[in-house]
C-alpha cells in the first residue's frame, strides 16, 4: 500500500489494513490546543500478536448484555482484558472492588460477571462491588488541563444503570459527586479499583482516597491515562504518584496500571 494518508482517506486506509490482519489505531486529536500533542502517535503492526480479547466469553457476554439493554460501554474488547487480568490477579486479596465513573454499566457488568463466577468457585459469597458516579455525566473541569465539558455523559441515569447491572445486595450504587460519595467508607479495605471519571480533579481525589486504602498488592487501573482527549487524567496520575514508590504503568491502549506494593505504608 503507498498512498498519501490524507484527512478524508485515512478512514478507508485503516479499514484496508484491517481486512489484511494489520492491527491499527488512529489518534483522533481534540479540536483544542493540548499538551504534549506530539507524544500522541498511532500505531500500526504487520505481525499477528495474541488477543485473547477477541475469543473471551465474559466480554462477548458483556457486549451482548449491553446490546440487550440498547445501552452502550465506552470500554471496548482490549481494555476490557485489562480489567479481567486484573481481578484475577488481585482475586486472592482481601477488599472490596470499585467502579468510580460507571456511565452507562459496561464494565460494572463485566465486574459482576467475574465477582459470581470467583464466588461460584470457592463456595463463598461475591465481594462487595461499589459502583460511584453522579449518573448526570460529568462535574465541572479544570480550566487548563481538562477538554472535555461538565454535562459530557449525561446520557445515562441511576435506574437505567441498575437495570442493566442488577440490583444484587453485595452491589452498592453511589450517586453523587466525588469525593463526596466516599463520606462513610474511610474504613474500606480494596484490592482493584477501575477509575474511569476522565478529568483532573475527580481523579486526584481518586488517588487521594482510594490509593491509602488498597490492599497490598492490589491494583488501580486508569482508564483515561493515555487518551488525547483527557490530558488532565494524566497530569493528575502523574503529579499523585510523584515521590510514591509505585509507578504508572502506561499501556498502549490508553490505560495506566499501579500495583500497590507489599510492604509500604
Amino acid at each position: 500500500m503507498n498512498r498519501l494518508i490524507t484527512a478524508e482517506n485515512v478512514a478507508q486506509i485503516m479499514r484496508e489494513l484491517g481486512e489484511l490482519g494489520i492491527l491499527t489505531t488512529q489518534v483522533t486529536w481534540p479540536d483544542k490546543p493540548m499538551p504534549d500533542k506530539e507524544m500522541y502517535l498511532p500505531y500500526a503492526r504487520g505481525w499477528a500478536t495474541f488477543a485473547p480479547w477477541s475469543r473471551e466469553p465474559h466480554i462477548r457476554a458483556m457486549i451482548q448484555r449491553m446490546h440487550d439493554q440498547g445501552v452502550k460501554s465506552l470500554v471496548d474488547a482490549d481494555r476490557a482484558w485489562t480489567l479481567i487480568c486484573a481481578f484475577r490477579q488481585t482475586r486472592g486479596l482481601p477488599g472490596e472492588v470499585w467502579e468510580t465513573g460507571v456511565y452507562q454499566g459496561g464494565s460494572a457488568t463485566l465486574f459482576k460477571r467475574l465477582m459470581q463466577e470467583a464466588a461460584a468457585s470457592n463456595g463463598a459469597s461475591p465481594a462487595r462491588l461499589r459502583l460511584f458516579d453522579s449518573f448526570e455525566g460529568l462535574p465541572q473541569t479544570t480550566c487548563g488541563l481538562d477538554l472535555h465539558h461538565g454535562g459530557d455523559f449525561a446520557d445515562t441515569s441511576l435506574e437505567k444503570v441498575r437495570d442493566t447491572v442488577g440490583g444484587e445486595e453485595w452491589i452498592d450504587f453511589h450517586a453523587g459527586w466525588i469525593p463526596a460519595t466516599f463520606a462513610g467508607l474511610e474504613a474500606a479495605s480494596i484490592r482493584l479499583a477501575h477509575v474511569d471519571v476522565d478529568l483532573y480533579q475527580p481523579i486526584l481525589d481518586c488517588c487521594d482516597f482510594i490509593y491509602p486504602r488498597l490492599a497490598p498488592g492490589g491494583m488501580m487501573i486508569f482508564d483515561d491515562y493515555g487518551l488525547p482527549s483527557c490530558p488532565g487524567a494524566r497530569a493528575a496520575i502523574d503529579f499523585f504518584f510523584r515521590g510514591r514508590p509505585e509507578a504508572p504503568f502506561p499501556l498502549i491502549n490508553g490505560q495506566c496500571v499501579v500495583t500497590r506494593l507489599p510492604g509500604r505504608p
